[in-house]
């Protein structure tokens, strides 16, 4: 399931590989993919394909750092606003106007950015197993001691020990030297491995140095070649792109997102999260964190690990994403036309679907399963 890429190189000199597909319908959205770490466009396949079936246009890049689009390794080119500024110009580039974002992981991060500095490029948000990411909230390395901290006091066991890793001098070689076990590790949806060898401090580098493995059932042959190939040495493996971690930890963001005023932080557009029960982020109660910023928020939890749109993406992520963020209908609306959604039911596996209510242009989800949902188990 291989999709031709484009290319196109930014005022700041990197040259971005991206899917790109236009639309087959008059008036129809595009959906613009973004991915996280350790990932690349090739992750959206499952989504992809669904949508361009449909008549939908797409823009997926392979984010800076990432498989075929440069990999600086300075880190000060990982900075939010320009990175933003990037993915704006491969839009303006291809004569997209207007988007609906679906994010990933890191991408979320970027995400965020786009929605405050690029707003009007955006119809809809869909974030996908981590939220909304407000101006000013870096997890720095303080950050993520507190948030360790805090979270093993309440539940017995911490869930950021490996961000620490990756702000370590040999953390690239480590990497280098153990992909099969670093591809291994992010992707298992096991909670014991997850807890024990990410979410503690200094479990990653036992899992790495140690060699460890863990089967992964829902990859492919073809997914673990892509894996090997986009972090391979000759590639430049890991270096540049844990940067993505480096510049949080570090808090390079520091100053320009401190200029970003504060009626940009919050999201005027209609906003959904899909939420998995992955220990990690459901410790972190996404959700809550969100609502202040996000007055038009839908929250749909799935039963899976954090890979959802690779482990369910026929049965969940698809049909969610395709349903409440009806395409059609948000194309090209002003912010001012959303008034806050009014019901949000989780369950799994169901089906939704927004509905306009003739002119009244008030959003309400309409359950279209024969079964009903369970309100009120929102996380993460």
């Amino acid at each position: 399931m291989a999709f031709s890429h484009s290319t196109h190189t930014t005022a700041r000199g990197f040259t971005y590989s991206y899917v790109h597909i236009s639309p087959q319908l008059p008036n129809t959205q595009y959906l613009l993919f973004l991915h996280g770490f350790p990932s690349t466009s090739y992750h959206w396949r499952h989504q992809i394909s669904f949508f361009e079936a449909k008549g939908y246009g797409v823009i997926a890049p392979d984010l800076l750092g990432f498989g075929e689009t440069s990999r600086p390794t300075e880190l000060e080119m990982y900075k939010g606003e320009d990175m933003a500024t990037d993915i704006v110009e491969i839009l303006t580039s291809e004569g997209v106007e207007m988007v609906v974002g679906v994010a990933h992981d890191w991408g979320c991060f970027l995400l965020s950015r786009l929605a405050n500095y690029h707003p009007e490029h955006f119809s809809a948000y869909a974030y996908i197993d981590h939220g909304y990411m407000p101006p000013g909230r870096s997890l720095t390395a303080a950050a993520v001691q507190h948030i360790n901290k805090s979270v093993e006091e309440k539940l017995g066991f911490s869930i950021l020990g490996y961000f620490l890793l990756f702000d370590e001098e040999d953390a690239p070689k480590l990497l280098n030297e153990h992909s099969d076990s670093v591809e291994s590790l992010y992707f298992t949806a096991d909670e014991e491995i997850t807890k024990k060898y990410k979410g503690a401090l200094g479990g990653l580098r036992s899992w790495l140095t140690e060699g460890r493995t863990v089967q992964l059932p829902y990859l492919t042959s073809e997914d673990h070649k892509h894996y090997e190939d986009a972090f391979s040495k000759e590639k430049g493996g890991y270096g540049a792109a844990i940067n993505w971690y480096r510049s949080s930890l570090r808090n390079i963001n520091e100053e320009d997102e401190r200029k970003i005023a504060t009626a940009a932080h919050a999201l005027t557009r209609p906003t959904l999260l899909i939420a998995s029960t992955n220990v990690i982020t459901a410790a972190m109660n996404i959700p809550e964190q969100m609502r202040p910023f996000v007055p038009d928020l839908t929250v749909e939890q799935v039963a899976g690990g954090h890979w959802l749109q690779l482990e369910k993406p026929d049965e969940h992520v698809i049909d969610v994403c395709d349903a409440d963020l009806d395409l059609d209908r948000v194309h090209r609306r002003e912010a001012a036309h959303y008034p806050v959604c009014s019901d949000s039911h989780a369950h799994t596996p169901m089906i939704l679907e927004w509905e306009i209510r003739n002119s009244t242009d008030i959003y309400r989800i309409r359950n279209v399963s024969d079964r009903a949902g369970t309100a009120g188990s929102e996380h993460p």
